[in-house]
C-alpha cells in the first residue's frame, strides 16, 4: 500500500491549497454496501469523493481506520506542513470579520 500511496494511485487532493497532495482511501462505515470508498487528505484532513475508477469499490474493504493506522506505520510520509486556509477578499480588501460578513467573529 505504501507504493500505491507514492505512486498517487487513488489520486491527488481536489482542493487548490493542498498542491497536489496524494489522498488514501478510506470508508465511512466498516459495514459492506452502507458507502462507497472515499479519499483522505493528510494536508487538509478532509474527506472527498473519489474521480475516476475507485467511484464503485466498496469502503468497507478499507476501514474508517486505515489512514489511521497508515501514518502510524509510516509517519514520514505525513506532509510536513498544514494546508493554508483560504481568505476570502474582495478586490484585495479582507471580508472575514467585518459586520454583514457571513464569516463574522463570534
Amino acid at each position: 500500500m505504501k507504493n500505491k500511496f507514492l505512486n498517487a494511485e487513488f489520486g491527488y487532493c481536489p482542493r487548490v491549497k493542498c498542491e497536489r497532495q496524494i489522498v488514501l482511501p478510506v470508508a465511512l462505515s466498516e459495514d459492506l454496501s452502507i458507502s462507497r470508498v472515499k479519499v483522505f487528505c493528510p494536508k487538509c484532513e478532509e474527506v472527498y469523493v473519489p474521480r475516476g475508477r475507485f467511484v464503485d469499490i466498496d469502503g468497507a474493504y478499507f476501514g474508517c481506520s486505515f489512514p489511521g493506522v497508515f501514518f502510524q506505520t509510516y509517519p514520514n510520509l505525513l506532509p510536513k506542513e498544514k494546508a493554508v486556509s483560504y481568505i476570502p477578499k474582495i478586490y484585495g480588501f479582507k471580508l472575514y470579520g467585518l459586520p454583514g460578513s457571513k464569516y463574522v467573529k463570534k
